[in-house]
């Protein structure tokens, strides 16, 4: 009798060690947003400007598990102007509200769902780039 119980505890044990090798590990957050985001809508101090003829670009490369490099790139009515570097930003995630982006300790952006939101104040304006991942 307790041998029986015994392979029936061991066989327990067993299936139940397996199942947690199933389970896949969460991607690292800069792999789920690395990627090219298309600017589809620009605010500045809460006004909507359009985008015309201005196609803004935003390249957001790993660079480690939770850091990326930025590059903005802008083209006016076709013609390509000098990337912008943003530099490395650090990722923490934001549980439900996706991801957040940070410059150092200040927040200056999030990811949700494909759609990238940045917001930065630039000599006295508060500018909002919303973007979607290409």
């Amino acid at each position: 009798m307790k041998k029986i119980f015994l392979i029936l505890f061991l066989s327990t044990l067993f299936f139940a060690c397996e199942e947690d090798k199933a389970k896949d590990p969460a991607p690292e957050l800069a792999a789920q947003v690395a990627g090219t985001y298309k600017v589809t809508e620009l605010n500045v101090d809460g006004t909507n400007k359009p985008l015309n003829g201005a196609a803004i670009t935003v390249l957001l490369d790993k660079f480690s598990a939770e850091v990326v490099t930025a590059k903005m790139k802008l083209k006016l009515d076709g013609v390509s102007e000098p990337d912008e570097d943003l530099g490395t930003l650090n990722l923490k995630n934001a549980g439900s509200t996706g991801i957040d982006i940070y410059e150092g300790t200040e927040k200056v952006g999030s990811v949700r769902s494909n759609k990238l939101n940045i917001f930065v104040v630039f000599d006295g304006q508060e500018i909002e780039m919303i973007a979607d991942k290409q």
